[in-house]
């Protein structure tokens, strides 16, 4: 099983001829479409989207991620195996922070083998170079014929998740459609939601009152909560509203939840 994520969107032929590649390699290869609708060169919400894809993907699994500001440049092409049993194929521009954090890395490789290329584009690493990696892999080539083992990778700078009486500190992972800011907090650091029954969320120096909830509806519209998402991350939403917008926060900034 492939996961393929990317900032292209669908609009053009980028998917399709990537996929085509894939199929030609190996026929037999299921490849999900986890999405595409990154936003051109988010990196930082790509690795995100990556890691909670991820928790609910089967071991051995490859992904195919390209969000890759930096194709034809001097940095590395790699596929990284973790802990987990899954695999990752990409650039090496911070995509794999986060899974590589959480599941912990077995081995990195650089893919230098151009046997196993599909052509000689500087603009389309994404068809010519990592496809044809991950197709490999999905067919069951070992990582040491993707090329030499590469010992290091790019991490994306981020505040860890911390908790200290009744404060959880962490940051914004990204928005959704829907303006629900994802956290990068787990969901269990809130413990019971027996303990608490309302929280305080702080940033950007300004206070504002949430209701800790299990469901959207169960606040009024416009209210803000706070509760686990589908993921294993708290979650600060507005009841049918935009809870970005109203709190104008931003991926990457720091968010404190003070439990009451």
């Amino acid at each position: 099983m492939i996961g393929f994520i990317s900032d292209w969107g669908c609009s053009e032929h980028y998917v399709g001829v990537t996929k085509a590649v894939i199929k030609s390699i190996h026929p037999e290869a299921s490849v999900i479409d986890v999405t595409h609708d990154i936003e051109p060169f988010n990196i930082r919400k790509a690795a995100h989207i990556l890691h909670r894809a991820a928790r609910d993907f089967p071991a051995k699994s490859v992904f195919l991620v390209v969000v890759d500001p930096g194709v034809g440049t001097s940095r590395k092409a790699i596929a990284m195996k973790t802990k987990n049993n899954q695999y990752y194929v990409g650039p090496d521009n911070g995509l794999f922070t986060f899974v590589g954090d959480a599941f912990g890395v077995v081995e990195i490789r650089e893919l230098e083998n151009k046997k196993l290329r599909f052509s000689g584009s500087n603009t389309f690493h994404g068809r010519d170079v990592f496809a044809p990696a991950a197709a490999y892999l999905d067919r069951g080539i070992s990582m040491e014929e993707l090329g030499s083992r590469f010992m290091t990778y790019e991490i994306l700078r981020f505040r860890r998740p911390h908790k200290k009486g009744n404060l959880i500190s962490g940051e914004v992972a990204y928005s959704d459609r829907f303006g629900n800011l994802q956290t990068n907090i787990p969901s269990e650091m809130l413990g019971s939601f027996d303990d608490f029954y309302a929280a305080t969320v702080n940033s950007r120096g300004k206070t504002h009152k949430a209701s800790l909830c299990k469901t959207y509806m169960e606040a009024k519209h416009g209210e803000i909560i706070v509760h686990p998402d589908s993921s294993g991350f708290l979650e600060i939403a507005a009841t049918k509203d935009n809870a970005e917008r109203i709190l104008g926060l931003r991926e990457g900034d720091l968010v404190e939840i003070e439990l009451e």
